[in-house]
Formats: structure tokens, sequence, C-alpha cells
């Protein structure tokens, strides 16, 4: 009876685990990254003057999307709001940079950004999966 309860508690576990084991220090230092970015990008974008409207929007897409991301693949999302909040900083500053040199980057930025801001979970998944070699647990190829 003992053997029978085990195995059925081994069937049961083994059944509801995710197909992929949980992400490594890698993926996790990944995942981040996406959200700094994100941030970075509504950065950019207000420092080369895109409308409140569609900064609400972008930041709102880019949450609901990552963080659907970080619940389907089993990141952490609890420094969500902080590494947002760095991103932010950074794409000011990388505007400001650019701007003093004499480069305006502000057209490519805004394009990146109008597209950004209305991505689809599915599309926003495919683009990460482009730029890091694969989605979580998947060998590149």
């Amino acid at each position: 009876m003992r053997k029978i309860l085990t195995g059925l508690a081994w069937v049961l576990a083994t059944a509801t685990a995710p197909a992929w084991a949980a992400p490594d220090a890698a993926e996790q230092a990944q995942y981040d990254s996406f959200v700094v970015a994100a941030g970075a990008s509504n950065g950019a974008a207000r420092a080369c003057g895109a409308s409140e409207p569609d900064l609400a929007q972008h930041q709102a897409t880019s949450k609901k999307n990552l963080m659907q991301y970080a619940q389907e693949y089993g990141f952490s999302s609890k420094e969500y709001e902080g590494l947002f909040q760095k991103g932010l900083a950074d794409g000011k500053t990388m505007m400001d940079d650019m701007k003093r040199s004499g480069v305006d980057g502000c057209r490519g930025v805004l394009g990146s950004f109008q597209n950004e801001r209305v991505m689809g979970y599915e599309e926003m998944k495919g683009v990460l999966a482009e730029v890091s070699d694969g989605l979580p647990g998947e060998k590149a190829q």
C-alpha cells in the first residue's frame, strides 16, 4: 500500500510540474534585462517627446506582456518595478548623451516605441526568442 501511495504521489507531482526546469541565474538575469530594456525604451521615448497617453500605454503593455512571460516561464518578477524604473533612467540618459554628441536617434526610438506600445504577447514572445536564441528551456537552433 505504501508503494502505491508513494507512486501515486510521484505521478501527481510530475504531472502537475512544469515541463521545464526552473530558470537558472543566467536566464533570470536575461529576463531582468528585458524589463530594463522595456523601461529604457519608455525613457528614451519620453526624452524624444512621446505623449503621456502613449507612454502610459507602452508601460502597461510592457508590464502585462513581461509579467505573463515571467509567469509562463517561472521567472521572478518581484523586482519588476525597480528594474523598469532603472530602464527609464537609462533610456533618458542614453538619449541625452546622443543629443549632446550631435546624434538625433529620436526617429528610430519613436518608431520602435510605437510598435512596442501595441505589441501583443505572442509577438513579444517571438521577439524575445529571436534576440535570446530561443525561449527559456529550449535549445538554441
